[in-house]
């Protein structure tokens, strides 16, 4: 019978999470194909629950929409800081996706490097 792999040979996997915010529902299809391809996942809330949530999730990028974002400004900052986050303000949903992946990966690897990841 052969034992457990021990805790030194077992390796963690570590998903980026993205919390999108209040995005419609093909932009939000947009963003998990993005997510796909560059390998991180997706989860969406409602501004709402979004301080609960990223609390929980702790992701390492928030997205939401510019006229979201410009209603709570301040809000949204201190939500990212909270869960050591970096802001995705998004001013159209039809960003192409090249450069939505870019702007996501990119706040996806200073959240990193700020959480010393």
């Amino acid at each position: 019978m052969s034992e457990p792999p021990s805790s030194s040979s077992s390796q963690l996997i570590r998903i980026p999470i993205v919390l999108a915010l209040d995005c419609s529902p093909s932009f939000l299809a947009r963003c998990r194909r993005v997510a796909a391809r560059a390998r991180f996942l997706v989860r969406s809330c409602e501004a709402a629950s979004a301080w609960a949530v990223a609390v929980r999730l702790r992701p390492l990028a928030i997205v939401l929409p510019s006229h979201l974002h410009d209603r709570a400004p301040r809000t949204f900052e201190l939500l990212a800081e909270d869960a050591g986050a970096r802001l995705v303000v998004v001013e159209s949903e039809q960003l192409p996706a090249g450069e939505l992946e870019g702007h996501i990966t990119h706040a996806i690897g200073e959240a990193s490097r700020a959480r010393g990841a």
